[in-house]
């Protein structure tokens, strides 16, 4: 589906206040997370979804300025502190039940099925922020070697959490 300009104002008048709140709670300055839902919209623009409903169009953006946010963290190599009691609960509180509930138990679920090497790399990267260097190095294996590995996993667990979200 191809979007026009009025449809990207529509999504950013419907859903950019949500997806800021989202992204200061994330540890975000109000620049950044400007930024961020700046480019989560130019990126709907060059690649469209599909508007199914509400919650699944805010699930998907949400995902999508994280992603964002998270990358210009790693560009940069700032490291934001996060409560995850008080991040969880702040975010309960804006967002209210949007059904992500099941598909975050379905991750977790799935992660708890990985082998430990996989449970390993997925620590390093996104407990530890490690570099690709760094966990080559702890894990063995050359940087190449170590894109191969995540690549598979993030393809394992999102095989996994759909299987269970058809369930």
């Amino acid at each position: 589906m191809d979007i026009n300009p009025e449809q990207l104002e529509d999504l950013a008048r419907n859903y950019g206040a949500d997806l800021h709140r989202f992204l200061r709670v994330l540890g975000a300055s109000h620049v950044e997370a400007d930024d961020a839902v700046q480019e989560t919209f130019l990126q709907v623009l060059q690649k469209p979804f599909e508007h199914q409903s509400r919650d699944k169009a805010l699930a998907y953006l949400r995902t999508s300025a994280k992603h964002v946010f998270l990358k210009s963290l790693r560009r940069t190599r700032k490291l934001v502190p996060l409560d995850r009691d008080t991040i969880e609960r702040d975010w309960a509180e804006i967002a209210g039940d949007d059904a992500a509930q099941g598909v975050i138990d379905a991750l977790k679920q799935c992660i708890s099925l990985l082998d430990d090497r996989e449970r390993q790399v997925l620590r390093l990267r996104y407990k530890r922020n490690a570099t690709r260097e760094q966990m080559a190095h702890e894990l063995g294996l050359t940087e190449g070697g170590v894109k191969n590995l995540l690549e598979r996993v993030k393809y394992k667990l999102k095989a996994c959490v759909e299987r269970s979200s058809d369930d």
